[in-house]
């Protein structure tokens, strides 16, 4: 059995006593918002994240005649969980349903976005490749389609695309072009360009048929992964009009050899090994394999063999253990993502075969690992100042600026002006009212508001506190410097004994009833055992002064 550990924040309406270990959980319940805050329901659309954001692109709706593809980017802040839709700029696809994504490397806030079908699917599809930035801070997206050499793939949509065995390389495989179905596996490698002359040229790109895979039957809405350890590609799942591919057998792809092979698994103890599938999703999560949902092959409308269960696949041994927990409900054409210390967030998806059945919008999550302290302490930050979190513009808070939230909006009074740097980076405006309330200017001039503090009184301007002078800086502890001050001091004290001694001499000079002491006899002169004394701390001073210094560190 998988050892799995998981947590899940308070604040997602669970209740503080329970644990809700790795359960799935719909933390925004029913949607109450107008569908401008927040993504309508679709399917067939991609999701992905950086740690800070989870982000949706596209996707097919069944509410408009003949349907609809969202052209449009969603962001949904990690830290307030609040959804914002990102303003495009460039050139930006509008086959964005059953297309494929990969980031650039790992949580990234770049990546390419290949192939996908428009409304009429198998009459719309695309093979064109685009690079797209995230701006957060100015809640946009920067998309620029491509120039690729070599061989391109056809028009395709339903494909699966991973990142390869380096950084810069991406295998695109599979899908259909709305009839046939391949197996194809293409190389998209990503190559410096010396003579750029602009950063558009910054990159040149190229592509490469690996392998036609005509031994295996074509398939689309398969997914894949690639395995560092053995060096291959992993595919899962995927299906044609005729078939649907099983897991006790899997197809694996040698990246140096280019030739694909079965390879056997070994299945759950209890529950043997999942029911074949397609439009399911898969997450890397270390070394494991997260697969949700999915839908079988079927040739009768009123038996719609879709799924709810969740595999987790072990890459060390190529095990299958089926999780405890299953999705609230059955779906397909669904996305999900997983963050680094293993949150996995699945939204959207389609409840039936036909084109008119029900989609949704709603946001599940798990924990499949231990969360970063990050997500504790900003989870006590909402628990603590649960008003705070309501209504921010999802470019000012962010997990990975857990201090930042802290300093920015937990902190009583005016803000400074180091503060106010934060919140207007980009185009976010700041202002701020008599009553304290924050108010912050989005990219696309819709205002957001939030009160931060309870209506208060307004006091007068406070007394000026009288200033301190400024502090002296600390005494160098020097062992030369001391010694020297140790050698002024002795010197001066030598200085006034010698002056007292002379004064002395000329005083008894012209004192003429001074009696004359003999030498030696010292019981009958007062002053005798002084000026031993005195010629014996002479000699001694004498001595410390014409001594080396001598250095006694201890290294």
């Amino acid at each position: 059995m998988v050892n799995l550990i998981g947590w899940f924040p308070d604040s997602h309406n669970a209740d503080p006593g329970t644990s809700y270990l790795n359960n799935f959980i719909a933390p925004f319940g029913p949607i109450k918002k107008k569908e401008k805050d927040y993504p309508a329901a679709r399917s067939g659309h991609r999701c992905f994240t950086d740690n800070d954001y989870l982000y949706v692109i596209g996707g097919f709706t069944h509410q408009f005649r003949n349907g609809s593809i969202f052209k449009e980017f969603w962001s949904m802040s990690l830290a307030t969980f609040e959804w914002r839709r990102y303003e495009v700029i460039g050139d930006f696809p509008e086959t964005l349903a059953s297309f494929s994504i990969v980031q650039m490397f790992p949580f990234s806030k770049t990546f390419i976005l290949f192939g996908g079908s428009g409304t009429d699917f198998g009459q719309t599809s695309s093979n064109s490749f685009y690079f797209i930035r995230i701006n957060n801070d100015n809640c946009s997206i920067e998309s620029q389609k491509i120039d690729v050499q070599g061989t391109i793939p056809p028009p395709v949509y339903g494909h699966a695309m991973c990142a390869g065995e380096i950084p810069g390389k991406f295998y695109i495989i599979g899908g259909t072009e709305g009839i046939l179905y391949n197996f194809d596996v293409h190389a998209l490698t990503m190559r410096a360009n010396s003579e750029a002359k602009n950063d558009n040229e910054k990159f040149s790109w190229h592509c490469e048929l690996v392998t036609k895979n005509l031994n295996f039957a074509g398939r689309y809405r398969m997914e894949a992964t690639y395995d560092e350890v053995k060096n291959v590609l992993i595919f899962f799942g995927g299906g044609n009009n005729e078939e649907v591919i099983g897991f006790n057998k899997m197809v694996v792809l040698d990246v140096q050899s280019r030739v694909c092979s079965e390879v056997s698994t070994h299945p759950d103890s209890v529950n043997g090994f999942p029911l074949p599938r397609r439009c399911h999703t898969i997450v890397r999560h270390g070394r494991k394999v997260i697969m949700t949902g999915g839908i079988n092959h079927t040739t009768n409308v009123n038996e719609i063999p879709l799924h709810s269960d969740v595999w987790i696949f072990n890459m060390e041994n190529y095990s299958w253990t089926k999780y405890n927990h299953s999705l609230p409900k059955s779906v397909f054409f669904h996305s999900s993502a997983i963050t680094e210390d293993g949150w996995m967030l699945i939204f959207g998806g389609a409840h039936g075969i036909a084109t008119s059945s029900p989609r949704n919008n709603r946001l599940l999550g798990a924990w499949f690992g231990v969360p970063r302290l990050q997500r504790f302490a900003l989870e006590t930050l909402r628990k603590e100042y649960p008003n705070m979190f309501i209504g921010l513009h999802c470019g000012n808070l962010r997990l990975s600026g857990v201090f930042e939230v802290f300093n920015v909006f937990c902190k009583k009074g005016r803000v400074e002006e180091k503060e106010r740097e934060i919140i207007e980076k980009g185009t976010i405006k700041f202002r701020e009212k008599e009553n304290r309330s924050r108010y912050y200017l989005n990219a696309n001039a819709q205002e957001f508001a939030v009160r931060h503090q309870a209506d208060i009184q307004v006091l007068g301007p406070r007394p000026q506190r009288r200033r301190r002078p400024p502090r002296q800086p600390p005494q160098v502890n020097d062992p030369i410097q001391n010694l020297q001050n140790v050698q002024q001091q002795v010197r001066r004290l030598l200085e006034q004994l010698f002056e007292h001694r002379f004064n002395n001499d000329e005083n008894e000079e012209d004192d003429d009833s001074d009696l004359e002491v003999e030498a030696g006899d010292h019981e009958n002169d007062p002053d005798a055992p002084f000026d031993e004394a005195a010629e014996d701390l002479e000699n001694q001073l004498l001595e410390l002064l014409q001594r080396p210094h001598r250095n006694r560190n201890p290294e």
